[in-house]
């Protein structure tokens, strides 16, 4: 790749991760658009960590690479995540628990089974990251 796709690849990474970064903080508040705004920056910086593409032989480098695209997928469950949270109710409102266990799990889980599949997706990302870059730094 040369080094203009490279820069438009970073940049589109880094708007849709603005994006989810916006979409998740608005969430939290409630608004209603924001699974919106998560969801654009989720396709939009997914589809940047898969155009990134490395042609190297290096094993660990391959490794990390898979690691940001897992992260990256678990970013997009997130965004469908937040969208269901009505469904994940309907789901547990049909289990045959007792009246208070079920009543403790719809209220942990509730509208909040997204912060796990965003906060595994931040772990890969993150970790990738700074190993790529020490990785690759000590490869130049």
């Amino acid at each position: 790749m040369n080094k203009n796709n490279n820069r438009l690849i970073e940049s589109f990474t880094a708007v849709g991760g603005l994006l989810l970064l916006f979409g998740a903080a608005v969430y939290i508040t409630g608004w209603t658009y924001a699974p919106y705004f998560y969801l654009v920056g989720s396709l939009m910086f997914a589809a940047g960590q898969f155009a990134d593409r490395y042609m190297g032989d290096d094993r660990i480098v391959k490794r990390l690479r898979f690691q940001q695209v897992l992260g990256a997928l678990f970013l997009v469950l997130t965004a469908f995540l937040m969208f269901s949270d009505d469904l994940h109710a309907r789901l547990l409102e049909d289990a045959s628990l007792g009246g208070s266990l079920h009543s403790l799990l719809v209220g942990i889980t509730r509208r909040n089974n997204w912060i796990v599949t965003l906060s595994i997706g931040a772990v890969f990302e993150l970790y990738s990251s700074f190993r790529l870059d020490r990785i690759l730094k000590e490869q130049d």
